[in-house]
Formats: C-alpha cells, structure tokens, sequence
C-alpha cells in the first residue's frame, strides 16, 4: 500500500455568539483535516493544522507506506544547524491519517495498533465556561455550569485570565452553581506571569479545583517550578508543545502534574512516546481535544491505551477533554455520531482504523481551500 494523494482541507465556520479567552475573542471556528490517499483504494484522515514548513515536505511523501508513520513523523523534524541536532517535529495530523490508514488496512481499529487497550470506553471532561459579552459575567457563567450539571457532566472547566479580582468571582459563583460534588478546573491559556500567579493561586486554593491549566507561558519553565512549590493546586500544561519538549522539560524533571498533549501537534507517534513516559514519572496524562469529531475519534483511541495513574481504586481513571463550545462543522463533516452515552461515557470506536466516515457534502460546505499533493 503505497501513499498516491495527500490533501489539506482547511475549513471555518462562522459562530452565532462570539466568546473569549485570557488573549483573545473568536467569532468563528477553524480546522483543518488532512486526507491521505492509496494505491489500494482506503483513505486515511487526520485533524490538525499544517504549519508552512510541513507543506513544503508534503510532495515528498507520495510513494511511501502508511506503515512507515513513525519514520515520516521524524522525517518531519527540521534540519540541525551545523553540527546541531536536528529540530523538533510538529505536525501531528498527518501521522494520525497514516495510522488511520494502518488500521483500515490490517482490520483493527487505532487503538490495537498503539499498545494494549486498558478500556473501551472513557469518561470525558466538559470545556466550556468562556467569556461572553455579559454585563455580569460570574452570574453568566454559573447559569451556564448549571446546565452542563443538568447533563450529567462531573467535571467541567472553565477560563480564567481576567484579572485576579474577577477570576475569584466567576469562580466562586461557578463553584456555588455546580456545588462540592462536581469536579472544577480552570485554565488561564497562558495569560500569567509567575509573581502574579503564585497571588492568585493562594485565593483559588479555597475552591478544590482539579487542576490550574496553563497559568503562564508554557515554555515558563523555571516559573512553573516556582508555581508548583507555592500552591496547592495540580497544575497541567502541554497543548502547544512538541513530543521532545514535552518529554525533556515537563516529564523528565516532573516540573507539573498533568500533562496535556495536543494531537494536533504530537500525533499519535507522539502519544505512544509520550504515554509510558509520564506513566514512569507519575505524571497524568489528560490529552488536550479542541477540534472536530475526527479529533476526538483519535483521542479516544489514545486514552484507551493510557495505563490507570496508579492501582488504587480510588484514584480516578483516564478522562480526556470535550470542547462543548459552539463549533458549526464540529459533528457536520463525520457521519457517525461521537457523543457521550447515557452515563456520561464515550464509546472508544471499535471499527477499522479511527472508526469515523468523512461526510463530503459537509466537508465541501466548510472549506475556504484545499491543498492537493499527487503523482
């Protein structure tokens, strides 16, 4: 089975409300899904942006084997200057296409390719909880975690970066609305320096949250070591890294306590790295999921090969994120449903390869362009 066609499909969706973040507001979502094609008739789909650099190396892959996923992931690494080595691969939604593929062809869906399958099916965090144009915005955003509550969801997580003040007041109110009794956890994309974050933490403390997600910038490394001794709370970090920097400044040195890879840039090559990496240094792996269906497809099949933190009973299984934001192609370009079951449970898919079916009519009505590489 040899590759003949690669295609990058970059898609947007206009929002009906804008939200926000600690850096920025959206009123519009975008992806991109890249789509492999072979000499034996399958095809293989990947969500994850293309950096320019990667599309430069694209033409270079038609002829070779989907079963070479790892090697083409290294391939993607840039040249070392000098006698250097060579730099850090960062382009994760082609390898998932390859190993999309491997399982089509061998008849096994993803996650029996990765490793062994702990589970089949895992328990999902809900995103959500953004600013939003309100002229009371704690009182918004508990009304809005209420209702997450009302569908069954037992760990949500919510933005902060706002401001120290109004952060303890969104929080507190969320934490009022959805009571002792659901998992809270907030995330500040960055917007911290060290000084002010040790201030704050100090206040969060009192609101038993599960984690503090990226509380500064995610190559402060000397600042999150200085974080971690100053608060109580788990802190978790990692979506916009590369499998090396990962492994070599948050692993190794065991510099936080949850550990947030983003397929989008790791892969799947990435993941099965990574995952007995952390697992070795007691680290949990709480993969990060801000996409399309296709995303979180791959990303089932990952926590399903992620080992139990310990072998406690009570220690909590694996959970991934489940972005619950306005998404307009999110569900539309897949034709199978990927959604929590009654109980509060994702399914891993169990058919060949991811287990989901591009929807063309949906994906054409979404794309602003597509980028073909062929013989």
């Amino acid at each position: 089975m040899k590759i003949t066609a690669i295609r990058v499909h970059r898609l947007e969706g206009k929002l009906q409300r804008r939200f926000g973040w600690s850096l920025n507001w959206t009123d519009r979502r975008v992806g991109t899904l890249v789509e492999v094609e072979t000499d034996s008739g399958l095809t293989g789909w990947g969500d994850g942006a293309v950096p320019d650099a990667a599309l430069a190396k694209l033409q270079g892959f038609i002829g070779r084997s989907p079963f070479e996923a790892e090697a083409i992931f290294d391939e993607m690494r840039a040249p070392g200057l000098l006698q250097g080595r060579a730099g850090e691969p960062m382009f994760g939604s082609l390898d998932v296409a390859l190993w999309d593929l491997q399982g089509k062809a061998l008849g096994l869906p993803v996650c029996k390719r990765l490793g062994r399958v702990y589970r089949t099916e895992v328990r999902p965090y809900c995103t959500a909880l953004y600013r939003v144009d309100s002229d009371d915005l704690p009182r918004a955003l508990a009304d809005e975690a209420a209702g997450w509550k009302a569908r069954g969801y037992t760990t949500m997580k919510m933005k902060i970066g706002y401001g120290a003040d109004l952060d303890i007041r969104c929080v507190e109110a969320v934490r009022k609305a959805i009571g002792e009794d659901t998992g809270l956890a907030v995330d500040s994309n960055c917007g911290y320096d060290a000084p002010t974050a040790i201030a704050l933490g100090a206040r969060l403390e009192a609101f038993n949250l599960r984690w503090w997600e990226e509380p500064l910038y995610a190559l402060d490394f000397e600042g999150y070591a200085r974080l971690r001794q100053a608060v109580r709370i788990p802190l978790a970090s990692g979506e916009s890294l590369t499998v090396d920097t990962l492994a070599r400044d948050y692993i190794a040195p065991r510099l936080i306590d949850i550990v947030q890879p983003e397929v989008e840039w790791i892969g799947l090559t990435g993941a099965r790295r990574i995952t007995p990496l952390a697992w070795l240094q007691h680290i949990r792996v709480v993969p990060h999921n801000w996409s399309t269906a296709v995303r979180t497809a791959t990303v089932l099949h990952w926590a399903a090969t992620i080992p139990p933190p310990t072998i406690g009973l009570a220690t909590g299984d694996v959970t991934f994120e489940f972005d619950q934001t306005e998404h307009p192609f999110r569900d539309a370009v897949v034709n199978e449903t990927v959604k929590r079951d009654g109980d509060g449970m994702m399914q891993v898919p169990d058919r060949p390869g991811l287990g989901v079916t591009i929807d063309r009519q949906a994906l054409k009505r979404f794309t602003l362009d597509c980028v073909a590489f062929a013989r």
